[in-house]
């Protein structure tokens, strides 16, 4: 009986209504959100690297210092900051975010590939990675305003 009560009503063109409408979209806020964590995390991880380093040589043995732990962090960051980055672009259409995207990107693969490979040392690792994640985090900044002013509009 309740089953008839609920679904009555609903023919396909109400049901493709009902989804379609921009109030019951689900908010890509949280992506967002969480990718500037994300990379903030990344960001203070490696600012506070170097200065441990300085003060506290046996810092530079624990696992916040690994190579493994970066791609770890990379592997969190990407899909995450590619699928609020994707979501805020398909309601915005304002692709301006993508240019610090895009370059906080190519910055952290390349401190990966640099730090697997051992090019640089860790301090420019962590000058690249912090680069790139100030870079992600301007782009999530950037899709959040613009998602906001088109929620307003």
């Amino acid at each position: 009986m309740l089953y008839h009560h609920i679904f009555a009503g609903l023919t396909p063109f109400r049901v493709a209504a009902v989804l379609t409408s921009r109030q019951h979209r689900p908010s890509t806020r949280w992506l967002d959100r969480l990718g500037i964590g994300v990379s903030a995390f990344c960001l203070l991880q490696c600012l506070a690297l170097p200065v441990a380093l300085v003060f506290a040589p046996a810092a530079s043995a624990g696992f916040f210092s690994h190579e493994v732990f970066h791609l770890l962090l990379l592997g969190v960051i990407v899909p995450v900051s590619l699928v609020a980055f994707g979501l805020g672009f398909m309601r915005h259409r304002n692709a301006r975010m993508w240019i610090p995207a895009g370059a906080g990107f190519f910055v952290l693969m390349l401190a990966a590939g640099l730090e697997q490979s051992h090019v640089l040392g860790p301090v420019w690792i962590a000058l690249l990675t912090s680069v790139g994640s100030v870079c992600l985090i301007v782009g999530h900044l950037l899709n959040l305003r613009e998602s906001s002013a088109r929620r307003r509009a």
